[in-house]
């Protein structure tokens, strides 16, 4: 069995050095001063990762080599423009090898494989930096990329610095599907590290799978990510967040509901993970309605809802459509008698904001430690690592489900890569995790892998937006629950 465990005592005691050297400003030296003609010259803040271009990047996804110290992603703000194709701060990306032309040196320190090198390992990264989803995903990377940093700023892996290529889904596959062949098959990268887009990572499974490279600590959101050989998910799927949810409200007297659900694999998934719990008790699945960005359609779902006299409304949609819903249903003057749920899509710090106290009482499902400070996370020491890992980077990052699962999937990572040595190969990766037992997250439930059984994290955690002392924010009621319906 591989050996397993989160962040070591090193890394810590690193991000806390690096924390006293920079002071007061720290904080103001993570939002990022990246030089606006692209050439990536450093300044006193501790390089991220984010080099190479792409056709697909955003201002958001920013250059700069996380090996050659560039300056730190501008967090919220406009940055410098993307390099042009095939090149990076600094030179020129070499030409990709010949086939053939990359030679494995078993127990050496030299290019073991594919995208390592003597001193580097080019990693590529997905981040959700524009599209009907941006101004939450982008947090998403935010996570990822100072998880990998963290590692760098404490000695590398093995005497290797990560070298990480970003890309821009927009949450979108095509777009996401084009910019992993791009790192693949032209810039050569080792492996996929902590991707939370689900479009993308869907889609990429089957691609991974033929060319044989990891995708690792990807966001497990969607079924299709399950089939992959090469993918390692971390997050749990929709579909254990919807079945964990409605038996919990099933429980609570939940007995005909309406469901409105984003018009994608995912959403569909969730709306019948749901309902299949729902019915199997007696329960009566009333009202389901797909929704699109442009057109929500909220106002005919809440006119079907009151109709049929449903208990709750459980939703899986972006906090954005969540909002207009509910606002919507102030205006009639009408809620459920239960109030509404979703899963880990409504999970995010500025929700509230959006909705406004007409959401007091809305649960929704989660995979991790919740944040409400008087929950299971005043008490855990691995929540504790990942916030002071996060936003020693990125202080102003919004905590949601998908940065703990990025934190989760680059701590993972880093750990497996580091007990693999010196001869790294793409093989080895695979087969290390795939016999990995019981890696502890530090943030609820522990990871383990199987040849052929890559489904390991089950578990949900339940929190309500309550309203305390004027405040609204999201409180822990629930959980660990783990999944009795799956494997």
């Amino acid at each position: 069995m591989a050996a397993c465990g989160g962040a070591s005592t090193a890394q810590q005691a690193a991000l806390q050095r690096a924390g006293q050297q920079q002071g007061a400003s720290g904080a103001e030296n993570a939002q990022g001063n990246a030089n606006s003609n692209g050439t990536g010259a450093t300044n006193s803040n501790p390089a991220l990762p984010g080099s190479g271009s792409s056709a697909q990047s955003s201002s958001a996804a920013q250059s700069g080599s996380a090996a050659g110290g560039a300056a730190a992603p501008a967090q919220g703000a406009g940055s410098a423009p993307a390099p042009a194709a095939g090149t990076k701060p600094g030179g020129t990306v070499p030409a990709p090898p010949k086939p053939g032309g990359v030679v494995p040196q078993p127990g050496g320190g030299g290019a073991t494989d594919t995208g390592v090198t003597a001193s580097s390992i080019k990693l590529g990264h997905i981040g959700i930096y524009s599209g009907p989803v941006g101004s939450f995903g982008a947090n998403l990377s935010y996570a990822c990329r100072a998880t990998l940093q963290t590692a760098n700023d404490t000695g590398g892996i093995n005497g290797r610095k990560y070298d990480v290529l970003v890309r821009d889904d927009a949450w979108d596959a095509t777009k996401g599907s084009a910019a992993v062949r791009d790192l693949v098959e032209r810039q050569n990268v080792f492996a996929m590290a902590c991707t939370q887009s689900v479009p993308t990572n869907d889609a990429i499974t089957p691609y991974l799978d033929q060319q044989k490279v990891p995708n690792v600590g990807n966001d497990g959101w969607g079924e299709a990510q399950y089939g992959g050989a090469w993918s390692f998910p971390v997050g749990a799927s929709a579909v254990n967040q919807a079945q964990n949810l409605a038996d919990y409200q099933v429980a609570h007297g939940t007995r005909k509901v309406g469901v409105l659900y984003l018009n994608n694999t995912t959403g569909q998934a969730y709306a019948d993970a749901y309902k299949k719990i729902l019915e199997a008790s007696g329960g009566q699945m009333a009202v389901a309605q797909a929704a699109n960005f442009d057109d929500p359609g909220t106002s005919t779902f809440l006119a079907q809802c009151r109709v049929n006299n449903v208990d709750t409304i459980t939703t899986m949609v972006d906090p954005g459509i969540f909002a207009r819903m509910v606002r919507e249903a102030a205006a009639q003057g009408y809620k459920p008698p239960h109030g509404y749920s979703g899963n880990a899509a409504l999970y995010f710090q500025v929700t509230p904001s959006f909705t406004g106290p007409t959401a007091v009482g809305t649960i929704a499902a989660i995979d991790w430690i919740p944040d409400d400070p008087q929950g299971p996370s005043a008490a855990s020491a691995g929540y504790r690592l990942y916030k002071q890992t996060v936003e020693h980077y990125y202080p102003n990052i919004d905590h949601s489900n998908w940065t703990k699962a990025a934190y989760v999937g680059g701590s993972m990572l880093n750990e497996a890569l580091k007990r693999l040595g010196l001869n790294l190969t793409r093989q080895r990766l695979k087969d290390d995790l795939d016999k990995l037992t019981g890696f502890d997250t530090g943030l609820g439930p522990k990871i383990s892998f199987q040849v052929g059984h890559h489904r390991s994290n089950k578990t949900t955690y339940l929190v309500q937006l309550q309203d305390t002392g004027g405040k609204l924010s999201w409180k822990f009621i629930a959980g660990p629950i783990v999944n009795p319906h799956v494997n």
